[in-house]
């Protein structure tokens, strides 16, 4: 919200508190799930705001690219297929220097106990053993792929603020379902947070919007 003011972006008070509610939640959830992992007083701390300026940083800087996403967007027209193909195209590169080590990995995956997986319409056909790493791999692969489309077309019809906000209410919803699928103890900050986080998502859904300013107003009918 910072960025879209020095953008020229305007909000109303209601969407300002949301918002500011929305980042204690999310500050509060972070704090929490780094608390019930810590094992010393001493160690965990550093590490902790090293994590959170690292998140925060990531954060501003995310804000900004969805600020030109949108003027973009709002310029060219919403290419949010153009856009997805480019951003991960040119981002290839980056990772030739981790190419030895992204082979050992591979390698290692390959090696790993096989899956059985039954071919669909096909019982008479003997069972396709396949790494059970690299299943879970390609899995993990299609689901990044279904997320990162959504959030491509979710900015195409929707504010950098409101993607923004829904991202964050994912990331928690991750969050709890880890603890739950992994069996860990949801603690009462955590489940503070979370209220928190979806109570401010609910008060920025109906929050109103703001007004133009009387110049712009008129330009528009002049236009």
């Amino acid at each position: 919200m910072a960025a879209g003011y020095f953008c020229g972006k305007t909000y109303s008070r209601i969407q300002v508190f949301a918002v500011f509610l929305l980042s204690i939640g999310v500050s509060l959830a972070a704090w929490s799930d780094s608390k019930d992992k810590k094992t010393s007083e001493g160690s965990a701390e550093p590490v902790f705001n090293v994590g959170f300026l690292i998140i925060f940083v990531a954060q501003v800087l995310s804000s900004v690219m969805g600020l030109y996403t949108e003027a973009t967007y709002r310029k060219y027209g919403p290419q949010w297929k153009e856009n997805l193909f480019y951003a991960h195209i040119l981002a290839l590169p980056l990772f030739l220097p981790f190419m030895p080590s992204m082979r050992r990995n591979l390698v290692e995956l390959s090696k790993s106990t096989p899956l059985e997986l039954n071919i669909p319409f096909a019982s008479s056909l003997p069972l396709t053993r396949v790494p059970s790493q690299l299943a879970y791999l390609a899995v993990n692969v299609l689901t990044q792929y279904a997320c990162i489309r959504g959030v491509n077309l979710l900015a195409a019809n929707a504010s950098a603020l409101t993607v923004t906000i829904i991202l964050s209410i994912r990331k928690l919803i991750s969050l709890l379902l880890s603890i739950w699928l992994f069996g860990n103890t949801l603690s009462v900050n955590t489940l503070l947070s979370a209220i928190v986080v979806f109570g401010a998502a609910g008060i920025y859904s109906v929050a109103p919007k703001p007004t133009l300013k009387p110049a712009v107003v008129e330009d528009k009918k002049k236009v």
